[in-house]
């Protein structure tokens, strides 16, 4: 029996569901996507119905590419013999009655990972920290939707022990739809903060929704949770599981002494457990990780780790984190950062960058879904550049409040600019060999461009 999910089990699951169902050869799927730009042989395609446009559109693309298998709303045009096609009239429902399907045939022990800021820090670490001792699967890049999510259990496998799933939302009930799929039987809350709130409205609605998680876990299962956010130390209260609360607090159960951070090497840092402590050396930058080495740890200890297997099982991992390390031809080091920011974690990026030797140039844009608070956290956000950086260079009208900010605390160098691309150019213009310029903003902000015109690529 392969040990991937293949055709005949789609065949036979969406049969059952009663969607139509046009078999083709029996064949692996390795892993699902729903851009066609994206897919690769041997991966199952999920037309989504989208915003902006509608995957359907796109489907002969899939099956051009190399898609074994697609699920759809509707039937491609042509013939396309050997490939699996699946006609539901809901693709985003059939796609996760097959997740949960494949998820239950591979029963691995499902850990989700759910909060404001760090989630994907978070998985990658407590993945690969997992992964010292047992077969790991985990969600990749950020497949964490009600569509994402069923993506990423495409590519879970038989001889997988433990599948660590990376949980968001941006509606109320997405959580509690994550849930019912993926069964997690471990489940983390790192924080509750504003990014989503112009689509939830309140934050005592995202705690509604962050703490689902662990309201969603059975009774021998076990809740990790951040005992210095009391909007989420306060589930440890009601949860019918165990729960372990980590952080500095003198209530948590595993609890972390002050902070070491060693430049962009990592930290370090003791933890105690009970009567045990340990001195954990991570190889994530920046005191603001701390929370996802700790969530690594706490999983490894649910999973019957002791403390100093998970210490050293830290000091092992090989992670791929957010922040990717990047030298340009100047000889300046880039801190490419950003694929997203919100108000906790560009504080935390910049509290790692004032801790760096060299001069520190901060290069930010805007942090979206922001609501009514978008002003005041950018004004708060330009307090803290104030303070970290030794030049602050930032794009964008809505981050003009923070480049006022930044000036009104007293720093002596900022430079705002209406476009990215006028910013990135003027940031490239004055890089030099021992800089180092941290790069952060929300996806939207499209800072990707920036990233070569930093470099000094053509």
């Amino acid at each position: 029996m392969s040990q991937h999910l293949g055709t005949g089990f789609i065949r036979e699951e969406m049969t059952r569901h009663g969607y139509q169902v046009v078999a083709g050869a029996e064949l692996p799927i390795t892993g699902g996507a729903a851009d066609s730009r994206l897919v690769r042989p041997g991966d199952l395609f999920c037309a989504f119905p989208g915003e902006e446009t509608d995957g359907n559109l796109f489907v002969a693309d899939a099956l051009r590419a190399g898609a074994d298998a697609v699920i759809c709303s509707r039937p491609p045009e042509g013939a396309w013999p050997g490939k699996t096609i699946v006609v539901a009239p809901d693709t985003t429902r059939a796609v996760g009655e097959l997740a949960g399907a494949w998820r239950r045939a591979c029963a691995p022990q499902v850990i989700g990972i759910t909060g404001t800021v760090g989630k994907t820090t978070a998985k990658e670490m407590t993945a690969a920290t997992l992964a010292d001792r047992l077969s790991v699967h985990r969600s990749a890049g950020n497949l964490n939707s009600r569509e994402g999510l069923p993506l990423a259990l495409m590519s879970l496998r038989r001889d997988h022990q433990v599948s660590v799933l990376e949980m968001a939302m941006d509606s109320p009930g997405e959580i509690d739809e994550l849930c019912a799929i993926a069964e997690p039987r471990i489940g983390a809350v790192l924080n509750v903060g504003l990014t989503h709130v112009s689509k939830l409205g309140s934050i005592e609605a995202i705690q509604r929704e962050k703490l689902s998680l662990v309201r969603n876990l059975p009774a021998d299962g076990c809740a990790i949770l951040n005992a210095d956010d009391p909007r989420v130390a306060i589930a440890a209260n009601d949860l019918p599981c165990e729960a372990i609360t980590f952080g500095e607090s003198d209530s948590a159960t595993l609890r972390r002494g002050p902070v070491t951070e060693n430049g962009l090497l990592g930290t370090s840092f003791d933890v105690s457990f009970g009567e045990t402590t340990e001195r954990i050396t991570s190889p994530l930058p920046g005191a603001h990780t701390a929370p996802a080495v700790l969530t690594a740890i706490a999983a490894a200890l649910a999973l019957g780790l002791t403390l100093r297997g998970a210490a050293s099982a830290v000091y092992h991992a090989k992670v791929e984190g957010r922040a990717r390390v990047l030298k340009s031809t100047s000889g300046a080091t880039i801190i490419d950062d950003r694929y997203n920011s919100s108000p906790a974690s560009l504080a935390g990026a910049l509290l790692m960058l004032r801790g760096l030797s060299g001069r520190r140039i901060a290069f930010l844009g805007r942090m979206a879904e922001l609501g009514e608070h978008e002003a005041e956290e950018h004004r708060k956000a330009g307090e803290i550049a104030a303070a970290s950086c030794d030049v602050l260079f930032c794009s964008g009208e809505t981050c003009r409040t923070l480049a006022a900010a930044a000036a009104a605390a007293g720093h002596p160098d900022v430079r705002w600019f209406p476009t990215r691309d006028e910013a990135a150019a003027e940031a490239a213009a004055i890089l030099r060999a021992g800089d180092t310029v941290l790069v952060k903003a929300s996806r939207g902000e499209a800072f990707e461009a920036a990233i070569p015109v930093l470099e000094g690529r053509p």
